[in-house]
């Protein structure tokens, strides 16, 4: 009961953010239109980094204690953790190559950011091909290393001065000048970061299920 209602308020949420966004939130002065991609770029790397925290905190759990429910959450981690941060570079390469003529630039911010989303990659990958009977001890060291590159993607952007760097700083610098377009913001953060939590409880219970029909399985062979 209580899934269905946080699903139902998130979904509703959802449906604000995108009429808010679309509707309500005025062009930016330079960029126009395009701008609205910020909304969904920028609140999808908190989302990843949510993500990543749970799959660090999961990750470090299974190795201190060999608990099948944190690999369940290592698996709900892994998955959401990827799909936003595909959000975030995708959305970043459809804004770059509008507002810079190019998709991809090779400066720290992105460059950590590809790492980041390479890691994940890597991570899926494994999960779905490696070594069933070591895979949750490789998903813990990876999904660790994957969760060290937030403060490396976070902090990255301080290598270079600001003229060197194509990408903004809107959050950091202020760059939201009109009220409206804050709100946008921090809804859009909010509703989103609520929807990567509600997706990580959503896969993690599907994952200790299927750990649960792996039992029986395994207790009908013997």
């Amino acid at each position: 009961m209580k899934f269905l209602s946080f699903s139902l308020v998130v979904s509703i949420a959802v449906a604000f953010i995108l009429y808010w966004i679309f509707l309500v939130v005025p062009d930016e002065r330079t960029m126009g239109a395009v701008q609205r991609i910020f909304y969904f770029h920028v609140p999808s790397a908190f989302a990843a980094y949510l993500a990543l925290t749970a799959l660090f905190v999961a990750g470090l759990g299974y190795l201190a204690t060999n608990n099948r429910a944190f690999d369940a959450l290592q698996i709900s981690a892994a998955e959401v953790s990827f799909l936003f941060a595909s959000i975030m570079l995708f959305t970043g390469m459809i804004w770059g190559n509008a507002a810079w003529g190019k998709p991809f630039t090779f400066e720290p911010r992105l460059i950590s950011s590809l790492l980041m989303w390479l890691l994940l990659f890597s991570l899926n990958v494994l999960r779905a091909f490696g070594d069933s009977s070591k895979l949750p001890t490789h998903t813990a060291a990876l999904g660790i290393l994957s969760a060290l590159t937030v403060p490396v993607v976070v902090y990255s952007i301080k290598l270079l001065p600001q003229f060197q760097q194509l990408h903004p700083q809107v959050v950091q610098r202020g760059g939201l000048v009109d009220p409206l377009m804050r709100q946008g913001f921090f809804y859009s953060s909010l509703v989103i970061m609520a929807l990567s939590v509600l997706l990580l409880w959503l896969r993690y219970r599907i994952a200790r299920i299927e750990q649960s029909v792996q039992m029986l399985e395994r207790q009908s062979v013997v």
